[in-house]
């Protein structure tokens, strides 16, 4: 039987390899920081995020998952879902939840203060999917693991959100030169590069827009959607505060939720 880690792993990967291709043959909009840099920065941040979730989190998720299970509890079993039917709706439910949290973390300043970490990025590529504060990913962990109470997915329906989750998030992250037509197709059904440089872009109407992860229509069932159609609004990513070389050192990635500003 496939290991569920190693098929995140290899996927993980695999996307981000096709990306920085992508990146370098056709990027939206040009580099000013090292790329390499980029990446080892990034990645490195990734590497020992997921080592620390793995010895915090992965046991009170197994713990969750099997709890569900064995007791037979949860809204899925209740609605009889099993099979396709039930990983389809996991995926739908959970990304849900995750356009809920990605509110949270921009509505309430303590959440805020770990998420802003990721949005203090001053440009915007593949590598930005790897960026989180590990504060951030403890917290919404621990919530996740009452959402599995509350809906009782199976492993591969789990296993299926958070591999279409990475995958998506490396997607919209990425810094390809995608042409606007097609993100107008795409965006009716999914979150597409421009619309998710909006939500990082310092443009009054993009920052406070775009929550969504894997489908773009939650932003538009809770009116939080912002169809960027200048490319001006996609120009200036980040925070005002902090800017500047700071914003790549791990020391000060580490600190930012403990600044003012």
């Amino acid at each position: 039987m496939t290991s569920p880690f190693l098929l995140r792993i290899a996927s993980y990967v695999a996307v981000l390899t096709g990306l920085l291709f992508c990146e370098r043959v056709a990027p939206f909009a040009a580099p000013e920081q090292r790329k390499p840099f980029r990446v080892r920065f990034h990645v490195g941040i990734s590497i020992a995020n997921s080592l620390i979730l793995y010895l915090l989190i992965s046991w009170p998720t197994f713990t969750a998952l099997t709890y569900a299970q064995g007791h037979n509890i949860g809204l899925s079993r209740v609605l009889g879902l099993s099979g396709w039917r039930e990983i389809v709706a996991t995926v739908i439910v959970f990304d849900l939840w995750d356009y809920g949290m990605h509110l949270a973390n921009h509505r309430i300043g303590l959440l805020w203060r770990f998420h802003k970490a990721h949005h203090s990025d001053m440009e915007i590529d593949v590598t930005t999917a790897s960026r989180f504060h590990i504060g951030e990913l403890i917290i919404s962990g621990g919530v996740k693991c009452l959402v599995i109470l509350l809906w009782g997915p199976s492993l591969w329906g789990l296993v299926a959100f958070d591999m279409l989750l990475t995958t998506f998030s490396q997607f919209h992250h990425s810094n390809v030169a995608i042409p606007l037509g097609i993100q107008d197709t795409l965006e009716r059904v999914i979150v597409t590069p421009r619309m998710h440089r909006c939500h990082h872009s310092l443009h009054r109407e993009c920052y406070v827009a775009n929550f969504s992860a894997i489908f773009s229509v939650w932003d538009r069932i809770f009116r939080s959607h912002h169809w960027a159609r200048g490319v001006d609004e996609l120009e200036r990513v980040g925070l005002v505060k902090p800017r500047g070389e700071e914003t790549m050192r791990l020391r000060a990635f580490l600190l930012t939720p403990f600044v003012k500003g």
